[in-house]
């Protein structure tokens, strides 16, 4: 097996491909970057790769012979260039060609702790309103896997980390089509109207919609299940 050095033309993406002859690459690229067309593709031999079939190749590696790559943390683009001009070493670029790539060590360790950071209010969101529901719905069975698991989303604004999204399924008495959702959204709305809280919201689909809001008005909706 040869390394083969495959990219698009226009777009100029690509990647390291192993394969016997170069019109096998050169059509693995083309199905993966050029909708199977080949022309638009082109098909280089990388020796300095072939050590490395059967394996990932190394982001460092790629960069020193010529590719580059987005950090997954800074954004910067990293290639020859940019490592000299902000003193990085090369064997300090974190990554390979199929996962997510770091100019440094550093990138990498705040990328982590910003994904801790997002997960933990994004788990607290979905506890809150999972609460919520209960403590409005006491009977109810909240969905907790499937296309209707609980969702959250976090990000920062302004420095600071806000719940853009988060949403939490639960079925209720003559369901018939599908569960029914208390959320809370925060997309589309501006920052200078973020006046107060953000009050949740009851939806569910229209086929039984007549259904659910009967049995959100009755006393029943407030029972607990029983023991």
């Amino acid at each position: 097996m040869k390394a083969f050095a495959v990219t698009e033309d226009q777009e100029n993406t690509g990647e390291i491909i192993f394969a016997e002859h170069a019109i096998v690459a050169r059509r693995r690229g083309a199905d993966e970057y050029n909708d199977g067309e080949l022309s638009g593709i082109t098909c280089r031999r990388a020796p300095w790769a072939d050590k490395f079939e059967g394996q990932p190749v190394p982001a460092w590696v790629m960069i020193d012979n010529g590719w580059h790559f987005d950090c997954g943390h800074c954004g910067a683009r990293i290639d020859s260039d940019y490592l000299y001009d902000e003193d990085l070493p090369l064997k300090g670029v974190i990554g390979t060609q199929h996962s997510l790539v770091y100019c440094s060590a550093i990138c990498e360790a705040e990328d982590r702790l910003e994904q801790a950071i997002r997960a933990d209010h994004q788990r607290r969101a979905i506890e809150a309103l999972s609460n919520f529901v209960r403590k409005r719905f006491p009977a109810v069975t909240i969905r907790a896997d499937g296309n209707n698991a609980p969702h959250a989303y976090a990000a920062q604004r302004r420095g600071s980390w806000q719940v853009e999204q988060v949403v939490v399924s639960f079925d209720f008495p003559g369901m018939k089509i599908a569960p029914a959702q208390c959320r809370i959204d925060r997309s589309g709305i501006r920052d200078d109207q973020l006046i107060g809280p953000l009050w949740p919201r009851f939806l569910c689909c229209n086929g039984d919609r007549d259904v659910f809001e009967r049995w959100a008005a009755s006393p029943e909706s407030r029972e607990k299940a029983p023991a």
